[in-house]
């Protein structure tokens, strides 16, 4: 039988359909497989961990929020309030945890319509921040970078991105004409991190802005009506000098403290000391913030907050600082400063025991235009060269040595011509004549040819007229070791930062004659504050005593008007100079005439010899250059035996020549000592 093809390849076709089902239950297979895997896994996500994803649904965050307090004060000796705070009405922001540039960027805009900022600290680089906060701009500009740096694509970080984008917008100036008021919001919001609080606006808030914000604070995420703290001085603007700022909302975190202060948890714009005291106890007068315990959902929206703690105010810094007493002698400092070249004038009253600060006045003077300020702190870092106040400091080295003693303190005052270098006399001995005198005379009539000749014994020379110098090597370091013990030319160690020790000139080549001024007070410069310890340390007995101004430091009690005290200051000992009780009555028998002795070449002056109780003293002069003309320093070192009280003070850049201005401003402080510190001793 023929085959018939058609029948063939009919059967060949039936057969290859045949075989179709079987592969459709190869892949109905996998598939029922993969879904029975798929069910599995989605019973055991279900039923073994559904509780734990419930949870992270569920889940929330809870972080501590820190708000502001108030700022510790100032109290001066007596109890009044020098420095406090003023509350005042403030607008402030919390950084939430799920806050974005944009975000905050559209709540700045929208804020910015209605509060007023200043905005001088607008940096170029907010503004930038600002433009590039806006998504459009940002996703514009991203896309360009990413195409700009094509080769780079793969390895290009979003942080790269950013700081290309940066750049492009400085390049084109591109955020020139963004709104400088909504930017400089924008800035001190982007200033906070998460969950800190700072002020958009701390001071000068007007009634009608508090009452647009309160009005519409829904609008405005994470924005509240708060207080600020200003400070204030009850006692005058004179004491900011001495106390120092504390920086506000306009002038931000100090430049140079910058990212330490960030880094300990500061906003960029919260209040900090800035110099002085205000600086150096920061930590003390910042107190505690508020805590309160923020919870937050897994969409960054407060669930509920409750505080934890209410924060404790700084502590209080109580001074010894006579705020009466202070406020006087800077009157009395700038009623009687003179006119001419002088620079200023400086005077620190101090407790020679204790080291405690009663008041410490200043007056910086523009010998140009004769405006003066006031400025406390020049007491310890404009140093001056004194003059013959420090002569009781070499008598005292002179003891030490052995190159003089109590029972023979004779020498002649004499011109001193010794090869190579200018001629020295007294004021009151021009012609240089030899003429027999002790100490007490020395001291009264202030022979500057007396201590020369006492110096150079100290240098391992006895003076002979015309002869060569010839010091022991280690001269200049042993006069400057003798002033040394009585803190001349150190720093005090007193309890504000920005002290100076003073300047101390060359000792070697054609400066080794300069010995000859340094024995008696015109080379070496020192601080007023520097004479005040000086002058404690014969005042006391021969005890080196560190200055301080702060007395002590209070702690507000919660709910009461009472302070704790928590720490209170106690002298601090750094040394002492070891004389003989004989040794020490040559050195102040000399004070004592100085301020009341009757010799014609006296150089107290009347207005120290008529002060009850009497005082013990030490007047100098030094020859100084100011403004291309001569003029003198006129110095001062006072104590009362038995008393708690020492004065030094200093007038540079004098015209005129001994015109007792230096007892006169001396006299008047002491005066007032009696009258608004402590009682006049019968």
């Amino acid at each position: 039988m023929k085959r018939n093809p058609y029948l063939e390849d009919c059967d060949k076709k039936n057969s290859a359909s045949g075989n179709l089902p079987v592969r459709l239950n190869i892949l109905l297979g996998i598939s029922l497989t993969l879904m029975i895997a798929l069910i599995i896994q989605l019973a055991f996500l279900t039923i073994k961990q559904g509780a734990y994803y419930q949870g992270e649904v569920n889940r929330s965050d809870e972080t501590i929020e820190k708000g502001n307090v108030p700022r510790g004060m100032f109290y001066d000796a007596t109890g009044k309030v020098i420095v406090g705070n003023k509350a005042q009405a403030a607008i402030t922001f919390t950084r939430g945890t799920a806050v974005t540039a944009p975000t905050m960027r559209q709540t700045a805009i929208k804020l910015g319509k209605i509060v007023a900022v200043d905005t001088q600290r607008l940096s170029e680089r907010a503004k930038v921040d600002f433009y590039l906060a806006d998504n459009k701009n940002n996703t514009k500009l991203s896309a360009i970078m990413v195409k700009k740096y094509q080769k780079q694509k793969s390895t290009l970080t979003p942080d790269q991105i950013n700081k290309y984008m940066v750049a492009y917008v400085q390049q084109n100036h591109l955020a020139d004409n963004v709104d400088s008021n909504a930017a400089m919001i924008f800035q001190r919001m982007s200033g906070a991190y998460t969950l800190s609080t700072t002020f958009i606006k701390e001071s000068g808030v007007t009634n009608t802005e508090l009452a647009e914000v309160g009005e519409r604070l829904s609008d405005f995420p994470g924005v509240k009506l708060g207080t600020s703290w200003s400070r204030q001085y009850p006692e005058g603007d004179e004491f900011k000098a001495l106390v120092g700022t504390v920086t506000n909302e306009a002038t931000g975190l100090p430049e140079s403290k910058l990212h330490t202060l960030l880094a300990q948890g500061y906003s960029q714009n919260e209040p900090v000391g800035n110099s002085s005291l205000e600086m150096g106890y920061e930590s003390i007068l910042k107190g505690s913030a508020s805590q309160t315990l923020v919870t937050t959902g897994s969409n960054g929206q407060v669930k509920s907050s409750q505080i934890k703690y209410n924060g404790q105010a700084g502590d209080n810094v109580k001074l010894t600082i006579n705020a009466r007493f202070q406020s006087e002698v800077q009157k009395i400092l700038e009623d009687n400063v003179p006119g001419g070249d002088v620079e200023g004038a400086y005077a620190t009253v101090i407790n020679p025991f204790t080291g405690g600060i009663y008041a410490m006045a200043g007056v910086d003077r523009n010998y140009e235009t004769g405006q003066k300020t006031a400025d406390p702190l020049g007491n310890m870092n404009h140093a001056i060269v004194m003059g013959s106040v420090v002569k009781p400091a070499v008598m005292a080295t002179a003891f030490q040595k052995g190159v003089i003693s109590p029972s023979n303190t004779v020498l002649n005052d004499q011109a001193i011509k010794i090869a190579g270098t200018p001629e020295i006399t007294s004021y009151w001995n021009k012609s240089g004549a030899p003429v027999p005198i002790d100490a007490g005379t020395a001291f009264e009539r202030s022979s500057n040819t007396y201590f020369v000749q006492l110096g150079m014994k100290i240098g391992g020379q006895t003076y002979s007229p015309g002869s060569p110098l010839a010091l022991q090597p280690d001269a200049f370091q042993t006069l400057r070791n003798g002033f040394g013990q009585f803190g001349l030319g150190t720093k005090t160690g007193i309890d504000i930062s920005g002290e100076t020790a003073g300047y101390r000139g060359p000792t070697t080549g054609e400066a080794r004659g300069k010995y000859l001024y340094a024995s008696f007070g015109q080379y070496d410069s020192y601080t007023t504050l520097q004479l005040a310890r000086y002058v404690s340390t014969i005042a006391n007995g021969g005890y080196l005593v560190a200055p301080h101004v702060v007395g002590a430091v209070q702690q507000s009690m919660p709910n009461s008007d009472t302070q704790k005290t928590v720490w209170t200051a106690t002298p601090n000992i750094q040394g002492q100079v070891n004389l003989t009780a004989d040794e020490w009555q040559v050195i102040k028998n000399g004070m004592e005439r100085v301020a009341n002795g009757s010799d014609p070449w006296n150089t107290g002056g009347s207005d120290m010899h008529k002060l009850q109780p009497h005082v013990y003293a030490k007047t100098g002069t030094a020859e100084t250059k100011t403004n291309g003309h001569d003029t003198y320093t006129e110095s001062m070192v006072a104590y009362v035996p038995g008393q708690p009280f020492a004065v030094a003070m200093a007038i540079p850049g004098m015209n005129n020549y001994l015109d007792g201005t230096n007892g006169k401003i001396s006299a008047k402080i002491i005066d007032a000592y009696w009258k608004y510190v402590a009682e006049k001793p019968k």
